[in-house]
C-alpha cells in the first residue's frame, strides 16, 4: 500500500436551510461538522455510523454534487468545486437504462467523452469479463437480477477509468447471499485494477471485511469520533470464515460501542 495521500477532508461542514411554511421561519440543520481525514492511494475505506450522520451527504460533497459550507475536499491535492471524472459514483439502486443492452449501459459514459465506437464497445466487452458478465452483455436490465444490475453498474463506473470510486450503499437491496457474493467479487477487483474506493454502509461486517480503514461518524452532527485500522490482509478468506476470527468480532464490538455511545464533542 501506498501512502500517498489521494483524497483529503479538511474540516468540511454542511448545514442544511429548510423552508419554513405559512409565516413559520425557516430553521437550519447542522448535517456535517469539522469532518477531516485523508485517504490514501489504493486502499479501500468504509465510512460507517448511525442513520442521520451525514455519510451520504459527505460522499455527495466528495463527488461535487452537493456544496459543502466550510472546509475543503481535495483530489490529489485540488480542490473539489463540481463532479469529475476522476470520480466514479455508484449509487444504492443500479439506475441503468432500460433501453440499452448491459454493454451498451457500461458504454455509455464512454460515448459522452467521444470515444470511437470500437474502442467503447471493446472496453465495455473487457469491463463486463472483469465483473464476471461476459455472457450477459446482450441482455437489457428488465433481464438481470439485481445482483447482476449492480455489476453492470459497478462497471459502467469503471469504465470512465476514475481515480476514486465513490459507492453508495451499492449492496443494501440485495439478499445476503448475493451481497456477500458481491462483496468478494468487489475485493477481487479491486486486488486487479487497484482503485481508491470510499464506501458508505450500515453493515458494520461489510466495513470490516472490506476494508483497510473504516471511518466512524458521530451524529447530529456528523463528524468523525474514530478511524479504526483493519488488520486483516490481502486476499482475504471468505466473510463467513473471517468472522470467526477473534479479532473480526473485537472490531464489530468496538465499532457498536463507538456508533451507540454518546457523540464526540465536536471541535
Amino acid at each position: 500500500m501506498e501512502h500517498r495521500i489521494k483524497l483529503s477532508a479538511e474540516k468540511v461542514s454542511k448545514t442544511f436551510r429548510i423552508r419554513g411554511g405559512g409565516g413559520t421561519p425557516d430553521s437550519f440543520l447542522p448535517v456535517l461538522r469539522n469532518v477531516s481525514f485523508d485517504i490514501f492511494e489504493g486502499e479501500i475505506v468504509s465510512i460507517i455510523g448511525e442513520s442521520g450522520c451525514g455519510k451520504t451527504t459527505l460522499l455527495r460533497i466528495i463527488q461535487g454534487l452537493i456544496r459543502h459550507d466550510a472546509g475543503d475536499v481535495k483530489v490529489d491535492d485540488k480542490v473539489v468545486v463540481k463532479p469529475g471524472r476522476d470520480r466514479g459514483f455508484v449509487f444504492q439502486q443500479a439506475s441503468l437504462l432500460p433501453w440499452r443492452t448491459a454493454r451498451a449501459n457500461v458504454e455509455f459514459g464512454l460515448e459522452l467523452q467521444n470515444i470511437p465506437p470500437a474502442k467503447r464497445r471493446e472496453k465495455a466487452q473487457d469491463l463486463l469479463a472483469l465483473v464476471g458478465l461476459s455472457h450477459a452483455q446482450e441482455q437489457f436490465p428488465h433481464e438481470l437480477s439485481g445482483g447482476m444490475q449492480q455489476r453492470v453498474n459497478l462497471a459502467r463506473a469503471l469504465a470512465i477509468d476514475p481515480a476514486i470510486m465513490l459507492m453508495d450503499e451499492p449492496f443494501s437491496a440485495l439478499d445476503a447471499q448475493t451481497r456477500e457474493v458481491l462483496q468478494a467479487e468487489l475485493l477481487r477487483i479491486q486486488q486487479e485494477v487497484g482503485k481508491t474506493t470510499i464506501f458508505v454502509t450500515h453493515d458494520l461486517d461489510e466495513a470490516i471485511y472490506l476494508s483497510n480503514r473504516v471511518i466512524v461518524l458521530a451524529a447530529k452532527p456528523g463528524r468523525v469520533k474514530e478511524v479504526i485500522d483493519i488488520p486483516f490482509d490481502h486476499p482475504r478468506p471468505p466473510l463467513p470464515e473471517l468472522r470467526g476470527d477473534p479479532r473480526f468480532q473485537e472490531l464489530r464490538g468496538r465499532m457498536w460501542e463507538l456508533i451507540r455511545s454518546a457523540p464526540a464533542v465536536a471541535a
